[in-house]
């Protein structure tokens, strides 16, 4: 009797070190669903389409681009968080995902606890427009008109990290812009380019056909340098505000105890995409660059991201909803 379950014992336990694996080995043997928590035509959207098809074809099924945008860019996490743990349901998150407790009361999840982390996927800075029949032509001289018109001028975001980065700018300029929520990064733009506000702070991304109508003007850029979609725009730095240097980025996540031999293996898929001739092209000449890791790079670079809105959050002085 002791011997047999020893044996039953040994081969459970051989079972359950070989189950994770076979599941991985299966998947995903259907579609695959990647869900944006904004409308489409913004630069989530562009980004889950450009990593779905490389996945499409790589893994022979199809994978689904699903819009959701609503509740302050928290219903698309809410429905994944509750969404089967088996790989099949997976989404595109912004930075905001890092803000809840910084901006909300009562957030509706945890996405350290209700979400498994997969990959990062894109980083990119942000640029500072203004519709284009505004006088300014520069960063110094927009900052220099709203100090001298405290809470005249109107600057749209989009999601809870998107109103981080307007306070980011308001902090770095010292200079009080009205906050104008919209539900999406594209909405915010054409209200830019419609003249509704004067001032957004977004990522590099569905620019073009505004710019060259001369619906929108790009005064700086957050990065470091400048990059090559538009290299005759200065940085926030050159324009006298180094301060202001915020960057842009997605990453893919699961519901939570969604097996980590499944996240792998979409990771690797990921890896394979960054890599390509296409991300490059696509992506880097509007100012992303392809950024892969692991779900354990991941969910560390969340748990920096989340201390760092928390602190920003305090030190504008976000009111939480």
């Amino acid at each position: 009797m002791a011997n047999f379950l020893r044996i039953g014992v040994a081969v459970l336990t051989a079972w359950l070190a070989f189950a994770p694996s076979s599941r991985a080995a299966d998947y995903p043997t259907g579609p695959v669903r990647i869900v944006v928590p904004f409308p489409p035509g913004g630069s989530s959207d562009l980004v889950a389409r450009l990593v779905g098809a490389h996945l499409s074809a790589m893994w022979k099924q199809p994978v689904l681009v699903e819009n959701r945008p609503g509740g302050n860019g928290m219903l698309a996490p809410t429905a994944v968080s509750k969404a089967a743990p088996d790989g099949y349901t997976l989404l595109l998150a912004p930075p905001s995902i890092a803000s809840v407790f910084a901006t909300m009361n009562v957030p509706p999840i945890d996405p350290q606890k209700d979400l498994s982390p997969i990959s990062q996927l894109v980083e990119s800075p942000l640029v500072v427009l203004v519709h284009g029949k505004t006088p300014f032509r520069t960063l110094r001289e927009l900052v220099d008109h709203a100090k001298a018109n405290p809470g005249k001028l109107n600057s749209g975001s989009y999601a809870m990290g998107s109103r981080l980065n307007s306070g980011r700018l308001n902090v770095a300029g010292n200079i009080e812009l009205r906050d104008v929520g919209y539900r999406g990064e594209a909405l915010m733009i054409a209200a830019v380019a419609a003249g509704e506000i004067e001032v957004g702070v977004a990522s590099p991304v569905g620019l073009a056909e505004f710019l060259s109508k001369g619906q929108l003007r790009i005064l700086a850029v957050s990065s470091a340098q400048r990059i090559p979609g538009f290299p005759d725009v200065p940085t926030a730095r050159e324009a006298g505000l180094p301060a202001f240097d915020p960057t842009a980025w997605f990453g893919l996540f699961a519901p939570a105890n969604t097996p980590l031999e499944i996240r792998r293996f979409v990771a690797t898929g990921v890896a394979e995409w960054a890599k390509t001739k296409e991300a490059a092209d696509k992506l880097e000449t509007v100012g992303f660059v392809p950024k892969a890791s692991t779900p354990e790079q991941m969910a560390a670079f969340l748990a920096n991201e989340t201390k760092s809105a928390n602190e920003i959050a305090k030190l504008i002085g976000i009111q939480k909803q």
